[in-house]
């Protein structure tokens, strides 16, 4: 089992409840605040009035859940790591890549989001001794 990797989910699905239910505490958390002043970009607003805003912010937090508690599963089971750090690392990329190359997109969460799967990804090979090739599918 996969201590780290079942934490890190379980810190998913309790985001993904607070996105539902206090979205500020994540979205004008100290972390998202500091990096709004260091990079420029703007806080995310955690209660929108556009119905199409509110019910896409309503998705992510369902989907922030979904992914915490299949983590929480993918760590009972090592041939299930692979794809969880995959999962982690692509997520980061194409947050860091928003941040990137659309900033007017991207909001002080989205980068927080980026570096924090960014680092899960690269403890989770590190603690799960997976190998870069079992990560891409190459390995049998």
């Amino acid at each position: 089992m996969s201590r780290f990797t079942f934490w890190k989910g379980f810190a998913d699905a309790a985001v993904g409840v607070i996105l539902l239910t206090k979205p500020e505490l994540i979205y004008h958390s100290s972390a998202a605040k500091a990096l709004h002043r260091l990079s420029g970009l703007r806080l995310p607003n955690p209660y929108p009035v556009a119905e199409d805003a509110l019910s896409s912010q309503h998705a992510v937090a369902i989907m922030v859940i979904a992914v915490g508690l299949a983590h929480m599963r993918a760590s009972l089971d090592k041939r299930a790591l692979a794809p969880f750090v995959l999962m982690n690392a692509l997520w980061s990329l194409f947050a860091l890549s928003t941040v990137l190359l659309k900033p007017p997109r991207a909001t002080s969460a989205l980068l927080m989001t980026g570096i924090n799967h960014a680092v899960f990804a690269c403890v989770m090979v590190l603690n799960g001794r997976i190998r870069l090739s079992e990560v891409l599918g190459l390995a049998l």
